[in-house]
């Protein structure tokens, strides 16, 4: 007899039906009590969930402290420059514009530049590059203005300093700036307490 007449023979065999029922009985039970057939508590979804739900807060937080906060603190920096009189006042005397901000230390250093740095034409001759914003080919244009020292905590622009062709905040060393203190607004002058 040839191998493939064996496996067709083989195949083609009807064996007997012989049903245990102690055997099937046996197996129904081992398959109702598996982990598959169990039903699930809250406990049981919670110690699946716990991980995923630790990873998601995790990355939130560390999403908000390193993205989210420091462009806040950017727009309050803008926006306290912004509203300062004195500053207003700087910018409409000599056409400036707000070209930077940096944070460093929990303060904000804006960069008040003139108006026709932050429009010009980076080195591609193609993008023109917004107030507040740098594109990578932008690092060749030269500003002229004025840094202004913006206090996060007390929320007041606290000291000013002149500088002259700057390629950029992240450039230069602010250290080296000599600031000098925005003088008091008329009317605001700190008031001296009776010592009586």
């Amino acid at each position: 007899m040839k191998h493939e007449d064996l496996m067709k023979k083989l195949e083609n065999l009807e064996t007997p039906k012989i049903e245990l029922s102690g055997h099937r009985q046996a197996l129904r039970m081992a398959l109702l009590s598996s982990g598959r057939f169990k039903e699930r508590t809250i406990m049981d979804w919670a110690k699946i969930l716990a991980p995923v739900t630790a990873a998601v807060l995790l990355i939130a937080v560390v999403g908000f402290f390193n993205v989210i906060q420091p462009r806040l603190q950017i727009a309050q920096a803008k926006e306290l420059a912004m509203n300062d009189s004195q500053v207003q006042e700087l910018m409409g005397e000599y056409g400036l514009e707000i070209t930077e901000v940096k944070l460093q230390n929990g303060e904000a250093y804006v960069l008040l530049g003139y108006q026709s740095a932050a429009w010009k034409r980076d080195a591609g001759g193609d993008i023109l590059t917004a107030p507040g914003e740098e594109s990578f080919s932008a690092s060749n244009v030269t500003v002229s203005g004025y840094i202004l020292k913006v206090d996060l905590v007390e929320e007041k622009v606290t000291d000013f300093g002149k500088v002259d062709e700057i390629k950029g905040l992240r450039y230069m060393n602010l250290e080296d700036v000599d600031f000098t203190k925005l003088a008091l607004p008329e009317g605001d002058e700190p008031e001296e307490e009776d010592l009586d």
